[in-house]
């Protein structure tokens, strides 16, 4: 579970840094072209409270499934393992 919310941690911490300076991915932009990076933030705020429900909140087991979850937007990260897929 260490290395999965390691994984989480770099990515999101990516969309942060990313929201901050203006320049999000484009996946993060959506179909039309525009984004709104203090829903980005928020969203980010929003991923680190369920990590931390998730590790201190549930035992391993479920702690496990609901990082895999979490994580599934970056499935197609080059760091993403195929273990994770939930």
């Amino acid at each position: 579970m260490n290395e999965l919310a390691a994984f989480l941690d770099a990515r999101i911490s990516e969309d942060e840094k990313a929201a901050r300076v203006g320049n999000l991915p484009e996946e993060v932009w959506g179909a039309r072209g525009w984004y709104d990076p203090e829903r980005v933030l928020a969203e980010c705020r929003s991923k680190r409270r369920i990590m931390d429900y998730a590790s201190a909140g549930l035992d391993e087991a479920e702690g496990l499934a609901v990082l895999r979850l979490v994580a599934l937007p970056w499935s197609g990260h080059s760091d993403f393992r195929a273990a994770w897929k939930a």
